[in-house]
């Protein structure tokens, strides 16, 4: 806090400063975090955040819905540069454990996760990111060091795959 406050001149300033932090650093951190579920980005996130209220103390409304929203906007457009400084994405281990967080209707999606672990893994990547994680294959391929082409065709076989593997387990579309 010692750090911003050197930024701003004024003694109202730095009071007010100290009100937006207090209000709103708690849900600048949950956005931050929410959006790329790593400890130490989300804290530099709100980090850069705040220092930029800090610099811009005087054009900041005190503590306000629109201050809020301002304040939640900042945190994503500062997420969106990080990723874009990354390539778009952070890098995410593929592992059974985590498809096993898709479950959230206890028989269907089990079956479901239980399918998706029987494909082969290139498959199974190709699904856990596009279809979890909302990667577009353009990016996938990149990820994969595969060609798009590749992917595409991935995609499609897993697809098949986890269909036929869905039906045979007694699963409905």
């Amino acid at each position: 806090m010692l750090i911003y406050l050197q930024v701003i001149e004024t003694p109202a300033d730095k009071s007010k400063f100290e009100e937006l932090y207090e209000e709103y650093q708690g849900l600048a951190y949950h956005v931050a975090y929410k959006k790329i579920n790593h400890v130490q980005d989300a804290e530099d996130v709100v980090q850069h955040v705040f220092m930029k209220i800090a610099e811009n103390i005087k054009k900041i409304e005190p503590v306000s819905p629109k201050t809020k929203q301002l304040i939640v906007t900042m945190v994503e457009n500062r997420v969106i540069d990080l990723f874009r400084v990354r390539g778009n994405h952070p890098v995410v281990p593929l592992t059974p454990e985590m498809l096993l967080f898709l479950s959230t209707q206890p028989e269907k999606e089990d079956f479901l996760v239980e399918c998706i672990l029987k494909l082969p893994e290139q498959q199974r990547q190709v699904i856990w990111l596009k279809y979890y994680h909302g990667y577009s294959l353009r990016e996938i391929s990149a990820m994969l060091g595969i060609s798009l082409v590749w992917a595409q065709k991935i995609d499609q076989r897993a697809k098949k795959k986890l269909e036929q593997l869905y039906l045979e387990g007694g699963g409905d579309l």
